[in-house]
């Protein structure tokens, strides 16, 4: 029985020695501090008691930390175990709330999810949500992540990485990125393409990104109300419109070539109808918009191709009647584009000249020069 005793008490002495052997103590840490062993002070920081880390130690801890994130970037460490060895002390109560870890953190992070995707491995969108999910949610890290997957992968959701960004004040600054304007133009688009009410249009808006991120994106939606592309720019101009943000030139243009291109009946279609009446009555207003209207290209004509007869000769006739210089103007530009009278760089700029020609010669809307030089030309 004593035999028994004996072997017990020695074996809880030997696991106690075996077991401090693994432990290291402070001056051991400092040791390993000054051999920068990064790895292995990492491994032994927490076996100081939580009596005894004392502010030393927690200075001791950040330096080693972040100084460990520069080491793995420099030696280009990619490797998945240190991806989930850097996870791990990320979630380290005594690390959470160090900024000067988590920037070099992220850096590394951010080059580690590119080294990923340049080796094709399937992991990296979940891991770039893994970094970005136990980090401090930075908004400059988060823009910066959401750049990387926007280049490496089109299809990932980045929406998570920028929402915060994109809803504070600093949105004005972050907006100016050609990515994160395309994510607010496919984010914003389908939730307002049919909405016709600039109040329910801002609220819509207000509620996706902040109101300083569509004043920095103002020039890219000015510049789609000039688009060929009809979706960009009936919400450019909804956008626009709704923070009032378009000059009235833009707005008379824009309205006119609702009309012209095939309108849908709706508080559009009366804005339009109701800005016509005006400018007709407006030499100089009505001067600037035919000179705008002359250099698009193509000029605006889905209106003449509509298979809703009524409309298509409703609407014609009132365009006749408020700016009928557009009507002559479209019919020279289709003549001279047949008789190969002047410089067309992209192509045919009247589409569907010849439906207009067959409905204004029942109207009897042109000229006779313009209207026999059309029919030699369509003569075989």
């Amino acid at each position: 029985m004593k035999y028994f005793r004996f072997v017990f008490i020695f074996s809880i002495i030997l696991f106690a020695h075996k077991s401090n052997a693994n432990t290291y103590n402070f001056e051991d840490l400092q040791a390993l501090e000054g051999q920068k062993a990064y790895k292995e002070f990492l491994d032994h920081a927490r076996d100081i008691r939580p009596s005894q880390r004392t502010k030393i130690w927690s200075e001791m801890l950040s330096h080693m930390a972040t100084d460990y994130m520069l080491h793995l970037k420099s030696k280009k460490d990619f490797d998945q175990q240190t991806f989930r060895y850097v996870q791990f002390l990320s979630d380290w109560p005594e690390l959470r709330e160090d900024a000067f870890f988590h920037t070099k953190r992220e850096v590394y992070l951010l080059d580690y999810v590119k080294d990923c995707y340049s080796k094709q491995l399937k992991t990296c969108r979940a891991q770039a949500k893994e970094s970005w999910d136990i980090g401090r949610k930075n908004l400059d890290n988060g823009t910066l992540l959401a750049e990387v997957l926007s280049i490496y992968d089109p299809k990932a959701d980045i929406s998570p990485y920028i929402s915060l960004a994109l809803k504070d004040d600093v949105a004005k600054f972050y907006c100016r990125k050609d990515f994160i304007q395309g994510w607010v133009l496919n984010s914003i688009a389908p939730k307002i393409i049919s909405v016709e009410d600039s109040a329910e249009v801002s609220q819509i808006v207000t509620g996706i990104v902040n109101p300083y991120c569509i004043e920095t994106m103002k020039p890219l939606f000015e510049r789609g109300i000039l688009s060929s592309n009809q979706e960009l720019k009936n919400i450019s101009y909804r956008i626009l419109k709704a923070f009032k943000f378009i000059s009235s030139s833009d707005e008379d243009l824009y309205l006119t070539t609702y009309l012209l291109d095939g309108p849908s009946v709706g508080k559009t279609f009366n804005l339009a109808w109701s800005m016509l009446r005006q400018i007709s009555q407006d030499f100089e207003r009505r001067k600037s918009l035919l000179s705008r209207l002359a250099k698009l290209d193509p000029l605006p004509d889905a209106l003449f191709d509509s298979g809703n007869i009524l409309k298509r000769d409703t609407v014609a006739n009132f365009l006749f009647q408020h700016i009928p210089e557009y009507i002559s103007f479209y019919a020279e530009t289709c003549v001279n584009y047949r008789l190969g009278k002047g410089d067309f760089p992209k192509g045919n700029p009247t589409l569907y000249c010849d439906k207009f020609f067959e409905m204004a010669k029942k109207k009897n809307w042109l000229s006779q020069e313009v209207t026999v030089k059309y029919s030699s030309i369509r003569k075989p």
